[in-house]
């Protein structure tokens, strides 16, 4: 998108075609920075948009930040509007695990990752009592059990301060609507304050628009464009559009509230330059609004609040909180398609420890655009012809099973291996096994060229050898 110089931001009317009467800043005013005077006037004639995540936020907050946060809102009651595309996500996401029960997820994936370390340093050290062959009687092995002893007591001392940590943070009542304590303060808080939903045509033009402007890179949301499939991708557009259409109908300036921190929307910090929009989306309102845009993370809101409104005191703490949350939010689009880059590590970690077989067959699809025949998973697993398929996938749900217990998964994620039937001699036959498509570029982003990756693998329409006797998987 090229920058348009605006006559009426150059100060003078004089000859524009030599360059007289022009200033530093006459690119639209994409590139100054905000003052406090901007901020100051945006929360008194503004329009404050609050995203997604800034909502789902009060569910995962501790009880003080919570507070903070909603004291702020209600001070800028009047100036709140809420895209009708941030309600679509924000109900989709709210009943996820990693929303809801927050505190208790992020509990169980701390004491998984002790328990790990537990049982790494147990196994390092008793392979190393193998290895220099110490027998059990001597003094060094009694010394090591003792040590041993001590670690597992403290780790299950840390696992029970985080667990009785999560008890009192979290925040009861979510099950039901009614009772939901954060529905109750944003109910009459957003009452009035949400956009219009697109029309069924205005959604599909919109769609392909997003699709379009993701090809040329055009912020926002193109980044969603290379890992989720067009609908879910066109989000962040869909949101940004509908911004538009109101900061054209109250001809008023625009403080987004993200905690999306990708680059297609900011031009992120660098050194001692705070982050600030893209050029280009402060351009777009600019000439489909005649209005400015200005963004700030929850917590930057949270600052600048306390500074610009009488009677309001934010404590330094849930600054601090809501910017942990903000590198840990994966801005909300992860948790919609619910696997992750940690947790698909994760899992197939899990996997190479104990069913290295599966571990390759779901890498190797991944290196064959999410499915792998059966010939292929004879090879990689090196069983015999005679070795059925039968069961192939039931590792995998147990191991699925035991991360979901510990909280490393939310239990949201789609199942990571579909048995695919239909041989060409016996339709009762597996003839291979596919993983989830969203899956597909964070595999490579852990893998690719790593040592489960494959060096050559087969093309996805590749007829299979029918020599193997594989048999209906029962998973």
């Amino acid at each position: 998108m090229a920058f348009k110089d605006d006559p009426a931001e150059s100060g003078a009317g004089t000859d524009a075609a030599s360059g007289l009467g022009r200033g530093i800043f006459d690119c639209d005013g994409a590139h100054q920075s905000p003052r406090k005077h901007d901020y100051e006037r945006v929360f008194q004639s503004g329009m404050v948009v609050l995203d997604t995540n800034v909502l789902l936020n009060l569910y995962r907050s501790n009880a003080r930040t919570r507070q903070d946060t909603l004291a702020v809102l209600t001070k800028l009651r009047d100036r709140l509007w809420v895209p009708h595309q941030v309600l679509t996500e924000f109900w989709r996401n709210r009943e996820l695990k990693s929303v809801r029960h927050h505190h208790s997820t992020k509990a169980k994936e701390t004491s998984a990752a002790l328990e790990r370390v537990r049982r790494s340093a147990s196994d390092a050290v008793e392979r190393w009592v193998k290895d220099v062959r110490l027998k059990q009687d001597e003094g060094v092995t009694q010394r090591i059990n003792e040590s041993l002893a001590a670690l597992s007591e403290t780790v299950e001392e840390l696992q029970g301060i985080i667990d009785g940590q999560a008890e009192r943070d979290a925040l009861g009542g979510t099950a039901e609507t009614h009772s939901d304590p954060v529905l109750r303060e944003l109910e009459p808080l957003l009452s009035g304050r949400i956009g219009e939903p697109l029309s069924t045509d205005e959604y599909d033009k919109a769609v392909q628009a997003a699709q379009k402007r993701a090809d040329e890179e055009i912020p926002p949301g193109y980044e969603d464009f290379k890992t989720k499939p067009a609908e879910r991708a066109a989000g962040d557009y869909l949101l940004w559009l509908q911004l538009l259409q109101e900061a054209q109908r109250r001809s008023c300036d625009v403080l987004l509230v993200t905690g999306d921190v990708k680059k297609d929307w900011w031009q992120p910090r660098d050194g001692d330059i705070p982050a600030r929009p893209r050029a280009e989306l402060v351009v777009e309102l600019r000439e489909q609004a005649g209005v400015r845009l200005y963004m700030l993370t929850p917590a930057e809101l949270l600052t600048w609040a306390e500074q610009l409104l009488e009677g309001l005191h934010v404590d330094k703490g849930s600054v601090d909180d809501l910017e942990q949350l903000r590198g840990a939010d994966r801005d909300d689009d992860e948790l919609e398609e619910g696997w992750s880059r940690p947790s698909l590590d994760a899992f197939v970690e899990q996997l190479v420890a104990r069913y290295p077989a599966h571990a390759k067959v779901i890498v190797a699809a991944a290196a064959n655009g999410g499915f792998v025949d059966r010939e292929t998973v004879y090879d990689l697993a090196g069983y015999s012809p005679d070795r059925q398929l039968k069961g192939f996938t039931r590792p995998v749900s147990t191991v699925a099973r035991e991360l979901e217990d510990q909280g490393v998964l939310s239990g949201d994620e789609p199942f990571l291996l579909h048995t695919i039937y239909g041989s060409l001699t016996e339709p009762s036959w597996a003839s291979g096994f596919r993983i989830p498509d969203e899956t597909i570029p964070l595999l490579r982003e852990s893998f690719e060229s790593g040592p489960l990756w494959p060096t050559s693998p087969k093309g996805p329409d590749e007829p299979a050898e029918e020599g193997k006797g594989a048999e209906r998987d029962e998973s």
